[in-house]
């Protein structure tokens, strides 16, 4: 008897997690949420960018 809840459960784990996947794919959200990131990513790349050639400067000023 517990072992069928215990199986009925994870069924139902499996089934909830089989429908959002389809949900994800079926709007796209995956690629939207990159397209979301973009922007935030590139303002730490340029910020990453900018602290690599403070410390070169310094580096060639010393």
């Amino acid at each position: 008897m517990l072992a069928l809840k215990i199986i009925g459960i994870i069924a139902l784990v499996f089934l909830g997690l089989f429908i959002l996947t389809l949900i994800i794919f079926y709007f796209n959200l995956d690629v939207k949420l990159a397209a979301s990131l973009v922007p935030v990513l590139n303002w730490y790349h340029d910020k990453m960018t900018a602290r690599r050639q403070r410390k070169e400067k310094q580096r060639k000023t010393e």
